[in-house]
């Protein structure tokens, strides 16, 4: 009898682990696709894709598009995220907000990825920045796209910018090496 109970039990922790061990067909750090590595961005010398696109979504839900050109460079730092006045805005604003990202159709896992926090002054102010650690390497010449979307959960007091609950789209096609 008491065999019968430790197999059962047995079986179910083995049906449980092989469970959360089964495969994603999100993108994670260091896997490909096609000749293109997906990697964590760390302290390289990637270049920032939003120097040469812009990187603003829309002031209420919706879709903003965007086309630019990017010239031929070893990484390319692709992380988007939010940024407030100070940490506690920051941090709010990333709580209230849930993020998705595709890669030329590819869904990436970017909890994965981690995130990154930085400040960093424009227009003689200091900000609180939280991007997504994320970078391109190996980058096939031609048309790419880049579909992040943040989807704002709920409303955030103190705000200097708009912010509605809704899903916020970010189309990004950045030809490369050319």
């Amino acid at each position: 009898m008491k065999t019968s109970i430790f197999r059962e039990i047995w079986l179910l922790l083995s049906a449980i682990v092989l469970a959360s061990c089964g495969t994603s067909d999100m993108i994670r750090p260091s896997q490909k696709i096609g000749p293109m590595w997906v990697n964590r961005y760390g302290h390289t010398t990637a270049e920032n894709i939003w120097d040469h696109c812009d990187g603003s979504m829309t002031d209420i839900p919706g879709t903003q598009t965007t086309d630019c050109t990017i010239p031929w460079v070893d990484e390319l730092f692709i992380g988007h995220g939010i940024y407030g006045m100070d940490t506690a805005q920051r941090d709010a604003l990333w709580n209230a907000t849930t993020w998705e990202l595709f890669i030329d159709g590819h869904a990436v896992d970017l909890p994965a990825f981690n995130i990154a926090d930085f400040e960093a002054t424009q227009d003689d102010a200091t900000y609180q920045y939280r991007v997504w650690r994320i970078r391109l390497r190996k980058i096939p010449e031609g048309l790419h796209t880049l579909r992040y979307v943040m989807h704002v959960n709920q409303q955030v007091d103190g705000v200097f910018d708009a912010q509605s609950i809704g899903a916020y789209e970010l189309i990004v096609n950045f030809t490369f090496g050319k």
